[in-house]
């Protein structure tokens, strides 16, 4: 094949080439079903039972994960209600923090929970989630928010 074609008409399975048909395109990739969109997005969060919706929670609570979805040590961002927060489960329990880092904005649901502490992902503030206290500036806190169990939900009190 000549350069001035090469350059005219593209590879021979080249972008070009697909577009006038000369060539089969690849079959893309499967696309979920609606039913497993929400699997495949609740497992990459690391979830492994989705949120019951046949709870009712306390007033004021919302209801945001199934109580054996998170395992112990890992922490999540969930937005609910419009606001996003942090959930972390430490030996069983819930606890649930603003998932925002005072210092530069950071979202703690992305950091590494290390015992009760989880450390900021952009500059490495740590903050006690059962407390919201700062352990890298003790004048700074997260807020926290209360948590209840209601049968196998977890609800979040905004």
């Amino acid at each position: 094949m000549s350069w001035l074609t090469l350059l005219l008409n593209g590879r021979p399975n080249g972008l070009r080439a697909r577009l006038r048909g000369r060539s089969t395109p690849t079959t893309p990739a499967p696309r979920p079903t609606p039913a497993a969109a929400p699997e495949a997005a609740e497992k990459a969060l690391g979830l492994s039972k989705e949120a019951p919706k046949d709870v009712n929670p306390p007033d004021g609570f919302e209801v945001v994960l199934h109580k054996d979805a998170l395992e112990d040590g890992r922490i999540i961002e969930i937005i609910i209600g419009g606001t996003a927060i942090a959930v972390a489960r430490i030996a069983g329990v819930h606890y649930a923090v603003a998932n925002t880092c005072p210092h530069a904005g950071g979202p703690l649901g992305d950091g590494k929970l290390t015992g009760n502490h989880v450390t900021c992902p952009y500059h490495g503030w740590k903050y006690d989630v059962t407390t919201g206290a700062c352990l890298t500036q003790p004048t700074v806190s997260v807020k926290t928010y209360r948590v209840q169990v209601v049968g196998d939900a977890v609800c979040v009190e905004l």
